[in-house]
């Protein structure tokens, strides 16, 4: 399995959280206004079609002395009426008007086609026609039609009453309407954006004086109890050697578990202070050109005694050399992170190999180990603070969970990645690249 940790700028938490929440009080305002001009649309929709029904299906009744009452449209429509006929089965017309003449055959013609079992109401758009009659061209604009059907029984037999209705004003109205919808949302976007800019940073200025007060007193804690820790550790030292010849074995193991319990606490406090001053932004990185061939290999070398203890193979794979620019001093706190991860979970008789690889475009430290491996639900989590695979025997072995932790903030201040293969019982190899 392979996990990434990506390469960039250390992202500053507050910011971004004002980033998440600005966009989340945009996209409420927004979606509220959205809300608004649909119900408004659908609202102004359904009043102009139960209009338009109504004013059509009175015509499609309207009838004089028990007959239909034809409208006369050749010299004008009649409340905006388009077209009005009364055909058979067959599609032959036994009445009818028609606003424009000319296109009355293919109205019909279409019309002929639809024959409803009771009343019914479809629009129609009908696009902008030329037609040739004669020596003339007849042309019609583009417009909405709002069409009626109502089935009657006339002394030939079934026919069906069709009226449609100009309702392109209505469709002018509800395209206006939405791009003065359009306009205002755009407006309301770059207002919202101020606004929850603002409302977004008042809401951070109480969490952040609060991380700032926590970040403050970790700082200080850390500060204030490596002196007592160290005062503890030189008075058992002084304990031994006083009593060197008096004391018991058994308080000689007492005191060396006691020196080494303070020695894992003020390893955890020196890491507490990195990471509280990486997060206040306090921590400096001198960066410059070195040779890394010779500050690898040293950096190895002090683990050879560890490794050989384990009878652990420690080897390295080194080009002849190879300069780099960075901080040498977090470089070395990085590299003594991942070797000493190594070297700790791999059992006896294992291997670990150190190597460097250059690249024109990056270089890379790679780290890898025959170790018990890390399994793939882990692996996303091991750079977080205090995360530990086995807490067990990370506890048997001296870990905290803040060794990774400030390996990602060494790697993420050089504009660096992580690249990690693992899997249970397989060992893993950290593969870490920096930019040239």
């Amino acid at each position: 399995m392979k996990w990434t940790l990506k390469k960039g700028k250390k992202r500053d938490l507050f910011q971004y959280t004002q980033r998440k929440l600005t966009m989340t009080y945009t996209w409420l305002i927004v979606l509220f206004l959205a809300l608004f001009a649909i119900i408004v649309s659908l609202f102004f929709l359904f009043m102009a079609y139960r209009e338009q029904t109504d004013s059509l299906r009175s015509t499609l009744y309207a009838t004089e002395d028990g007959r239909v009452v034809v409208p006369d449209l050749e010299f004008g429509r009649s409340d905006e009426l388009y077209f009005y006929y009364v055909l058979d089965q067959r599609g032959q017309a036994l009445a009818g008007s028609d606003a424009v003449p000319e296109l009355s055959e293919r109205h019909r013609a279409r019309m002929a086609k639809w024959q409803p079992d009771g009343d019914a109401f479809r629009l129609r758009w009908q696009p902008e026609e030329a037609q040739r009659v004669g020596t003339m061209t007849v042309r019609t604009d583009d417009r909405l039609l709002f069409v009626g059907a109502h089935p009657i029984m006339t002394t030939n037999g079934p026919a069906t009453i069709y009226a449609a209705k100009d309702v392109t004003f209505y469709w002018d109205i509800l395209r206006n309407l939405l791009l003065v919808f359009i306009l205002i949302l755009i407006v309301f976007i770059i207002a919202a954006v101020k606004l929850s800019a603002a409302m977004s940073q008042k809401a951070m200025i109480p969490i952040q004086r609060t991380f700032k007060h926590q970040q403050q007193f970790l700082a200080d804690a850390s500060h204030e109890l490596r002196t007592p820790l160290s005062i503890m550790n030189t008075s058992l030292e002084v304990i031994e050697l006083e009593n060197a010849d008096t004391i018991t074995p058994y308080s000689k193991e007492v005191v060396s578990d006691m020196k080494e319990e303070i020695g894992r606490m003020s390893r955890m406090l020196r890491d507490l202070l990195m990471l509280a001053r990486s997060d206040a932004g306090s921590v400096e990185f001198e960066m410059a050109a070195f040779d890394m061939v010779p500050k690898l290999r040293q950096w190895v070398l002090a683990f050879e005694s560890v490794a050989q203890k384990k009878g652990i193979a420690l080897r390295t794979m080194l080009p002849d050399a190879l300069t780099v620019k960075g901080d040498s001093e977090r470089l070395k706190q990085l590299v003594y992170i991942l070797l000493d991860n190594a070297i700790k979970y791999t059992p006896e008789g294992g291997k670990v190999d150190v190597g460097l690889d250059p690249n024109p475009r990056q270089w890379r430290i790679i780290v890898r180990d025959s170790g018990i491996g890390i399994a793939e639900t882990d692996q996303s989590r091991i750079f977080d603070r205090f995360y530990r695979v086995e807490k067990h025997r990370s506890r048997e072995e001296g870990s905290a969970g803040l060794g990774l932790a400030i390996a990602k903030q060494i790697v993420v201040a050089h504009r660096g990645s992580v690249v990690l293969e693992s899997a249970p019982g397989k060992g893993s190899t950290f593969s870490v690249e920096f930019p040239v």
